[in-house]
Formats: C-alpha cells, sequence, structure tokens
C-alpha cells in the first residue's frame, strides 16, 4: 500500500520532493494531475515526512 507523503498544486515541486526522497534512498512515486501526490510505501511513511520537514 502507497501512502501520500506531500501533496502540492505545483508539478514542479512535487518533482523536486520526488527526487529528494529517492535520493535519500526510498521508493517515492508522483501521483494525480493536479494536486500532485507523492506517495511512499506505507512502511517508509514516517521517516520519509522526517526527510520532507529537513527540506
Amino acid at each position: 500500500m502507497w501512502i501520500a507523503v506531500y501533496v502540492t498544486g505545483r508539478k514542479s515541486e512535487a518533482e523536486r520532493i520526488r527526487s529528494q526522497l529517492i535520493a535519500e534512498g526510498f521508493l517515492a512515486e508522483l501521483r494525480g494531475e493536479g494536486p500532485y501526490e507523492v506517495v511512499v510505501p506505507k512502511g517508509e511513511a514516517l521517516e520519509a515526512q522526517e526527510v520532507i520537514h529537513r527540506l
């Protein structure tokens, strides 16, 4: 199961967050066509949110 960890109306922002998560070793995907969601596997959600808060 995948969980949204970040939601935004700007695709470029969502892509930036997704790229950062991937660089940190997370599985991350971009979903939606506005709003855009960055999703990760449920087991990685808390750690991914911690990374996002540091950005």
